[in-house]
């Protein structure tokens, strides 16, 4: 792969996030390749200097994690984590396959005292926002986790793992 083609992809994964390709594509210099379970498929991410800041993230177009909680997207990821990540002792990606029906419950014991619909409605808005970041992936009725969660450093995993032992199972 020469400098232009280079260049073309990063482009593509600045301008679009991480990158859903076929297991046989060519690698990228600087992309960190993230083969899906089934082995058909990887996603193409950047390869992040360790340590990197605020401003180095900006440059590579991986801003950090920044959503505000008034809509309630952070605990619909605490509820995906949870139903996703069986094991905290290992790397949350790829993660498995877990029932909207198993994350509702999970919401539910984060949101006490919402009403169903209510609480639905919160599940499918906190959803489509984590997919269109990829912190998730869904599929009719399933969702895991998403490639972005590969980004997450040694020091967010371990905040994550305290986290998650919170979280209801």
């Amino acid at each position: 792969m020469n400098e232009r083609d280079t260049a073309l992809w990063w482009a593509k994964v600045r301008s679009g996030g991480p990158r859903h390709e076929p297991a046989g594509s060519r690698p990228v210099a600087g992309m960190r390749r993230l083969v899906e379970p089934d082995a058909q498929s990887v996603w193409l991410m950047p390869q992040l200097p360790p340590g990197a800041g605020p401003q180095v993230l900006a440059e590579y177009g991986q801003q950090p994690m920044t959503f505000s909680d008034n809509a309630g997207t952070l605990r619909v990821l605490a509820a995906c984590l949870r139903c996703c990540w069986t094991d905290p002792q290992t790397d949350p990606w790829p993660g498995r396959l877990a029932a909207l029906d198993e994350v509702d419950a999970v919401l539910a014991a984060l949101t006490p005292g919402r009403d169903p619909v209510s609480r639905r409605r919160l599940l499918t808005a906190g959803l489509r926002r984590l997919e269109t970041a990829r912190w998730v992936l869904q599929t009719p009725g399933h969702v895991r986790l998403g490639p972005r969660v590969a980004t997450w450093t040694a020091l967010d995993l371990s905040t994550l793992r305290e986290m998650w032992r919170m979280i209801p199972a």
